[in-house]
């Protein structure tokens, strides 16, 4: 009997040291110009009940404080450091954009409890008196420093100071997720599906898959838009000569339909047409070490020929020579 009423004490305490919470909705403002963002203060209220924090942020109607000012949805997941504890992350996932002006009003996000126990995160968001709505487990102590409501700039507890953005930061994606940590995806036996264009080191990709770095492969199997440079070899191919080949390397630096350095440099290269290009020069290399094969056999026949002509002939003169030789010798007796 005191065993299970040491048990019911035990998860008494343990079920009071949880802070209980009710839904948290309300809206704030933040001044200042229309062309900054802001550091907001936000407070992670889940820190101490072991879970993430889920906070959002949102003004549905574009025409909300002034006509086309634009629309937002974004919500954060997070759990602060709090002085040095693991586990942290911050995850967001925004929607947001003015189709008229194409305006953004998050440029970015920091855990601002790396050098303390306060438990915040800062939000940049824009200002220009613009409302914004918050809904969270629990109060999360909305802050703004807009040097207005709040003095510029935002002090962190025993760290640095912070002030307003002009520009979003790099790793804000304003149309979906942007995860603080690394992403795995375990299934081998599915598709995983990108309608956009993908970008690796860089947020601006300008083609289906654009790596700003090294890629490191295997192999690499590229889809040809056109047949292989075998046309080389047909009867009826012109290959350049040698001589009007040479005329062209000395006017253009570069050999004929290959891209000049300095092209590449600027537009870069198509793997799959260089390729063909490099097969093709090097069929045509075949076929001018052919010619030349061709050449230096006639040639060495030609040789072969005069060596042996050559040999008659002095074997000829030899005999003449013998001869004379023997008259002579005749006359002197």
């Amino acid at each position: 009997m005191k065993k299970i009423a040491s048990i019911v004490i035990v998860l008494f305490i343990l079920t009071v040291s949880k802070v209980s919470f009710a839904q948290y909705f309300a809206s704030f403002t933040v001044q200042g110009d229309g062309d900054k963002f802001y550091p907001v203060v936000f407070t992670d209220v889940y820190w101490a009940n072991d879970k993430a924090t889920e906070l959002e942020i949102g003004r549905s109607s574009v025409h909300l404080d002034a006509t086309w000012r634009g629309s937002m949805i974004a919500k954060f997941r997070f759990h602060v450091t709090s002085w040095g504890n693991g586990s942290n992350f911050i995850d967001a996932d925004i929607q947001q954009n003015n189709q008229v002006t194409n305006t953004a009003f998050i440029a970015g996000w920091m855990d601002c409890s790396t050098s303390s126990n306060n438990q915040v995160i800062v939000i940049w968001i824009k200002g220009g008196s613009t409302t914004y709505y918050v809904n969270a487990p629990a109060n999360p102590n909305v802050t703004v420093y807009d040097g207005i409501q709040n003095a510029l700039p935002y002090q962190q507890t025993n760290g640095p100071t912070y002030s307003y953005k002009t520009d979003l930061d790099s790793y804000v994606n304003s149309h979906g997720a942007s995860m603080g940590g690394t992403a795995f995806f375990n299934g081998t036996t599915n598709n995983n599906y990108f309608a956009g264009n993908v970008g690796i080191g860089t947020a601006v990709p300008d083609e289906k898959l654009t790596v700003k770095g090294t890629i490191h492969a295997q192999s690499v199997k590229v889809d040809l838009n056109g047949p292989l440079a075998d046309y080389v070899f047909n009867d009826d191919y012109k290959l350049t000569s040698l001589n009007n080949l040479y005329i062209y390397l000395k006017e253009n630096h570069h050999l004929p339909n290959v891209p000049s350095a300095e092209q590449a440099a600027k537009e870069g290269l198509d793997l799959g047409k260089m390729n063909q290009l490099l097969l093709q020069k090097v069929e045509e290399l075949t076929l001018y070490l052919i010619q030349k094969d061709k050449q230096l056999q006639k040639q060495n026949a030609t040789i072969t020929t005069q060596q042996s002509t050559s040999k008659k002939q002095q074997a000829q003169i030899n005999q003449l020579i013998k001869k004379v030789n023997s008259l002579s010798s005749i006359q002197q007796k």
